[in-house]
């Protein structure tokens, strides 16, 4: 318990360090970006007197030098407030954000929930029926579905499903006009809209889940303990069961959580082509459009939401294994 203790602590004082530095490169990072946020605050109109837009500069404080931007910009995160957005007046940066956020929740949540079940029960299968003709499939599958990109995939399904078949909305989360409620017409809308972004998001993850699955379970079948298991007679799906599945799950463990780096990576591209409103795309338009309080709340959430992703998973196998010795 001693030890847990201290590997618990030195993990969340690690975490910490490191969302220090990432709110450091956070602010650093979009001030030396090429261009000016002035332009897309202000019309680019020559009939806007000088007078006007100094009043602008010195709102959001872009007037002032930089060491003064940044103890300044520290000083509201820690109460988490970035300012509001350049381009959308009045509205709280971090309130924009997660906004945006609950549909990329939706998106991520969903084709985690997929790719994990699926890509499992494929690994599981593929390992216990190895060399069969559903492991050579699965194996070929994988293999062919993991090294497409995800961008691509994503414009071959609209190409087929939505352009050419006409059987599934193409773009956006909700068809235009609506609302996110709590009714079933809106549910109803809501999962047409996902199914194409969910799909390009889950086959490239399952692919990836199910090779490592078949690996590791593979590698568990060839220990003793195994052996001893199949010796005393208990049946062969006794044996997967009880004994080998368990033990080969515990890699997941800390895939699945380097794993949600890489979704909400994919889903950056993913709701860029499906016009999806997450925070992916809310991100990609405020770079083009240089409203660097927007793109410092939606760098600081993924950031912690990924950090704490890789904290969690470091603490379960440090409990499910007592074998990982943590230096």
């Amino acid at each position: 318990m001693r030890n847990l203790r201290t590997v618990l602590t030195r993990k969340i004082f690690n975490s910490l360090i490191t969302i220090f530095l990432v709110l450091i490169l956070n602010f650093f990072l979009f001030r030396v970006m090429p261009g000016n946020p002035l332009q897309f605050i202000v019309p680019q109109n020559p009939e806007i007197p000088d007078e006007f837009k100094d009043k602008i500069i010195e709102k959001y404080g872009l007037d002032e030098p930089l060491h003064i931007q940044f103890f300044t910009y520290m000083s509201r995160t820690l109460q988490f407030d970035f300012g509001d957005s350049f381009i959308y007046s009045g509205t709280p940066a971090m309130d924009y954000v997660m906004s945006k956020m609950v549909y990329t929740l939706i998106l991520t949540g969903t084709s985690s929930i997929f790719m994990v079940v699926i890509g499992m029960l494929i690994g599981i299968i593929s390992a216990w029926k190895r060399g069969s003709l559903f492991d050579t499939g699965s194996l070929s599958f994988s293999l062919f579905f993991y090294a497409m990109p995800t961008f691509w995939f994503a414009l071959m399904l609209i190409v087929v499903f939505s352009t050419g078949l006409k059987w599934l909305p193409s773009d956006s989360a909700l068809t235009y006009g609506e609302q996110l409620e709590l009714t079933w017409s809106c549910f109803v809308d809501l999962l047409r809209h996902l199914i194409l972004p969910v799909i390009s998001l889950t086959v490239g993850s399952i692919a990836a889940f199910s090779i490592i699955m078949r690996g590791s379970l593979i590698d568990v079948m060839t220990e003793e303990y195994i052996t001893t298991a199949r010796a005393k007679g208990l049946s062969e799906g006794r044996v997967l069961k009880d004994h080998a599945v368990p033990n080969a799950m515990l890699p997941m463990v800390a895939l699945i959580a380097i794993d949600l780096a890489f979704v909400v990576g994919g889903a950056f591209q993913t709701e860029v082509v499906f016009n999806y409103p997450g925070i992916g795309y809310a991100t990609i338009e405020a770079t083009l459009k240089q409203d660097y309080p927007i793109l410092q709340a939606a760098f600081f959430l993924i950031a912690v939401v990924v950090i704490a992703a890789n904290l969690v998973a470091d603490l379960l196998m440090v409990y499910l294994d007592p074998r990982v010795k943590m230096e």
